[in-house]
């Protein structure tokens, strides 16, 4: 007996509760897989990018600071600070191999290098730029769809949904196009539909971060 006749024979109402009590463990399981490791994950960017622009931002000070008083004497006690902070709590592991050397050598040398000093702090500022542009991004999001008035925040909520909507519908026919296109076309109407794909969906996204 085949599982499609045992289902058919089965009572109704049992196959209904079994389905639904299968889907919701798929959901629940699914739920589990994807939101979790993601939220784990941005819990640990989160606390990771803080104390990256905590530190940065400490060492670009004094180093601003050795670029004002560049003398020997009077840039040491800002080159024993950022030892310290090298030093203390393993923040090392918060700086990149290239930003850590040149910190280093610069707080390790008596005679300071100013075209090493100005690139490291053209190269901090880069970095804090990226990172705090990151968390502008977050604010501005957290602004525009979350507000104490329920029906601003309903309004906000609904047009997000809208958006995640439009943007999977777009996608999807833009694949299926793509994939009819690159079947029954040659190479140049291919590379045509590649062309204009790709240039849809960067539009469309251009469009969704002025919303």
């Amino acid at each position: 007996m085949d599982i499609v006749s045992i289902i058919e024979k089965a009572n109704p109402d049992l196959v209904i509760f079994c389905a639904t009590t299968l889907i919701a463990l798929l959901s629940w399981l699914l739920k589990s897989l994807v939101e979790n490791p993601i939220t784990e994950s941005k819990a640990t960017f989160q606390k990771y990018i803080d104390k990256r622009i905590e530190i940065l931002t400490e060492i670009k000070t004094r180093l601003n600071f050795i670029a004002y008083f560049p003398g020997e004497n009077d840039s040491k006690e800002f080159k024993n600070q950022i030892q310290e902070i090298l030093l203390k709590d393993g923040r090392t592991g918060y700086l990149s191999k290239e930003t850590y050397t040149s910190v280093l050598k610069i707080s390790i040398e008596p005679k300071t290098n100013e075209e090493l000093l100005l690139g490291t702090i053209k190269k901090i500022d880069e970095e804090l730029y990226l990172q705090i542009s990151k968390i502008q991004d977050e604010i501005i999001f957290y602004r525009r769809f979350s507000n104490y008035n329920p029906l601003r925040r309903f309004i906000g909520l609904a047009l997000l949904s809208i958006q995640y909507v439009v943007s999977l519908i777009l996608i999807i026919g833009l694949l299926s196009l793509a994939i009819y296109c690159l079947i029954n076309t040659n190479i140049y109407g291919n590379l045509i539909v590649v062309i204009v794909s790709g240039i849809l969906i960067y539009l469309l996204n251009k469009w969704f971060i002025r919303q």
